[in-house]
């Protein structure tokens, strides 16, 4: 009797735990949600703002996406970033090390390189406006190119800072209008927060489903539980 009622007692906990779960992660994706539409409106409080001169911010700040007004001499190599294209045809982000009139640095997203096009003649000397951007979050698989110069598969501020140094700035520049004979290279982020909320109504309703069908399971294995107590009294 008493292994009876273990297994009634595991069983029953498994069920809960099983309703449970989708609540939780419900609630994770709306967090997720409410940080990323945070982060959205900072981006759109931030196009509002008149462009800051690069050299009069901490060289250490964090990049708040803010704009930004960069001017300064090309000193090192140009750095292709592969990505992917219209149709999965490969096109390359155009990063160009900048020397600023401090004495830092800061790489700076020139624009993109069409699928079908060519890489036109960079200046030695860049000026213009753009975003002051985190430095991208990517995952890379073991043998990926990950240089200072040339087709890279990602950036990496590792192997960048090497290069230039600790003057280096903590983020990166992209320009909002891209140099003459390039593409936009984008500064908005890619996710919607809306999507974070359709899946936190999704799990809310799983979880809704299958506590009703806990009930339903649960409501005759108590009316046992019952009986089974009152036949150890």
């Amino acid at each position: 009797m008493r292994f009876a009622l273990k297994s009634l007692s595991l069983k029953t906990s498994v069920i809960i735990g099983c309703c449970l779960l989708p609540f939780v992660l419900s609630l994770w994706q709306w967090q997720r949600g409410v940080t990323r539409s945070a982060e959205l409106a900072a981006v759109e409080a931030a196009a509002l703002q008149s462009p800051q001169a690069m050299t009069t911010a901490d060289r250490v700040a964090a990049p708040d996406r803010r704009r930004v007004r960069v001017e300064g001499r090309v000193v090192g190599d140009v750095l292709l970033w592969q990505g992917t294209g219209l149709g999965g045809r490969p096109d390359y982000r155009v990063w160009l090390p900048l020397s600023l009139s401090d004495g830092s640095m800061v790489m700076v997203d020139a624009g993109r390189i069409a699928p079908d096009g060519r890489l036109p003649v960079l200046p030695h000397r860049l000026s213009g406006h753009g975003r002051w951007q985190p430095w991208p979050q990517l995952l890379t698989l073991s043998g990926a190119r990950l240089g200072h110069k040339g087709v890279v598969d990602a950036p990496s501020r590792e192997v960048l800072e090497s290069r230039y140094g600790a003057s280096l700035r903590a983020g990166m520049v992209v320009l909002e209008v891209p140099l003459a004979g390039l593409l936009a290279s984008p500064f908005k982020p890619a996710f919607d927060p809306q999507r974070h909320f359709a899946y936190a109504l999704q799990w809310l309703l799983l979880g809704l489903l299958l506590l009703a069908s806990a009930w339903r399971l649960l409501k005759p294995g108590r009316r046992s539980h019952t009986l089974a107590m009152e036949e150890v009294q």
